[in-house]
């Protein structure tokens, strides 16, 4: 809707209408469609680990035999790997199947569509380390499924939908060359304030602040990046945020890094709850009362590849999305698991995840080909710092990219410093004082770049 020639061509009064026009058809759709999706995933959480491994199974059994009637693509691979859907008979009988790539669903196209449903089609595009647009495919069903997950994420935070929201992330709400505020939106029908993450500089930092002070959510859902740039901006002015209500933010699409998570707790006062997903619907974690990751069993089927490094990837089966459903869809995440006899006190029996590292492609490379992970904290003891981004585009060579806040410069030698500790003296360090870092088309910011 936001890049339809009315909405762009309107004022922002009536775009206010259309949004909140929008979200109530939105929600009557769903509620004519969402059935027990609610009830069943409120009750799957307290399965034990033995009920919650047969769920799996049950759910598998169901997918895979869909798959192999009716997704063309399937019928194919299934037979080229010499498997039929009545050998799965444990979860370990996954393996028998064949991986699934970002590639393989870039080349397969419409051939992953099943070819027995007449429901409505929703798409949606996802980017991928190949570079390559991924279209994906869902039906009302998957939707209100996933709708019900993120319900039951805020019921772990201690808050619902429908109480008043911030949402800060990759919708294009405003004109890209927008240069006064107002850069947001309201959605009556799901009191939300709707913000721009492609508008937050130093000098609209204040009025996005204001803005959320006036709404006052109750929580926020946004990326990382966004709410650490607001966040940044609060501690450099020794500001305070004024809002009384706001309970948590649930932060989601980015890497959640234990600076950004330091700032914002510290600048607005309040709890963070992180949720792990991906376009692709495949796997999810979300963050307990507690402040622990969970693997959620009842979402997918997800398994964990053992990397040399200690830690391991993600292959995910997801099991809401019949219209185009992925089996061993391979993610390009890294997880730390917690020790193997670790017990979460919120007595879910879904495995707890130490950390999510983020994207394996977040790393940089040093001349001897080996990798360096985590490389954005090494930014993480500079003053001043707005927004940063290491990039890496030749093999011996790294540029820091700095947003620093008005009236400061960026000391040189101790960035690269602070660099030499992680890289050592064998790479070259540029250091550059910018004015803005461009985030991607969907509003995401990467502290790693690397186009090697």
């Amino acid at each position: 809707m936001y890049t339809s020639r009315i909405y762009r061509h309107s004022p922002a009064l009536l775009q206010n209408a259309l949004v909140s026009a929008r979200g109530y058809a939105v929600r009557v759709l769903q509620n004519l469609t969402s059935g027990a999706a609610a009830d069943d995933i409120a009750d799957s959480q307290w399965l034990d680990s033995d009920a919650l491994a047969q769920l799996q199974l049950k759910r598998l059994q169901a997918l895979v035999h869909h798959a192999a009637m009716h997704v063309p693509y399937y019928r194919e691979s299934f037979a080229a790997a010499g498997f039929a859907p009545e050998q799965l008979l444990t979860l370990a009988d996954m393996q028998r199947l064949p991986v699934l790539t970002k590639l393989d669903v870039v080349q397969a196209g419409e051939r992953l569509l099943t070819d027995n449903s007449t429901a409505y089609r929703f798409s949606s595009v996802t980017s991928g380390t190949t570079g390559t647009p991924i279209k994906l495919w869902r039906d009302l069903h998957a939707i209100n499924r996933e709708k019900a997950f993120i319900a039951r994420q805020c019921h772990w935070a201690g808050v619902k939908l429908g109480e008043r929201r911030l949402w800060l992330r990759g919708d294009k709400i405003v004109a890209s060359d927008a240069t006064q505020p107002p850069f947001w939106r309201y959605n009556k029908a799901d009191n939300t304030i709707l913000m721009s993450s492609f508008h937050l500089s130093e000098r609209n930092a204040q009025a996005y602040i204001q803005a959320m002070e006036t709404f006052d959510p109750v929580f926020g859902m946004a990326y990382s990046s966004s709410l650490a740039f607001l966040a940044r901006y609060l501690l450099n002015k020794r500001q305070r945020y004024r809002g009384k209500s706001l309970k948590c933010f649930i932060t989601s699409s980015e890497t959640l890094t234990h600076e950004q998570h330091q700032l914002i707790t510290q600048a607005f006062g309040c709890r963070i709850f992180d949720w792990y997903g991906s376009s692709e619907r495949v796997s999810a974690m979300g963050t307990c009362e507690y402040g622990n990751y969970h693997l959620l069993s009842d979402y997918g089927f997800t398994e964990l590849i053992p990397q040399d490094n200690g830690t391991h990837t993600l292959m995910g089966t997801g099991f809401d999305n019949l219209l185009m459903p992925l089996i061993r869809y391979s993610l390009d995440d890294e997880v730390v698991l917690a020790e193997s006899d670790y017990s979460c006190p919120c007595l879910r029996a879904f495995p707890v995840i130490e950390q999510v590292i983020g994207r394996t492609a977040d790393y940089l490379i040093k001349p001897d080909g080996s990798k360096v992970f985590m490389a954005c904290m090494l930014l993480d003891k500079l003053d001043h710092v707005l927004e940063s981004q290491i990039r890496q585009d030749k093999p011996d060579e790294v540029r820091i990219l700095l947003v620093l806040s008005s009236g400061n410069v960026v000391n040189e030698q101790q960035v690269i410093a602070l660099a030499q500790e992680l890289l050592g003296k064998v790479m070259r360090i540029k250091v550059e004082q910018v004015k803005h870092i461009p985030k991607s088309t969907t509003g995401k910011f990467s502290a790693v770049v690397r186009s090697l």
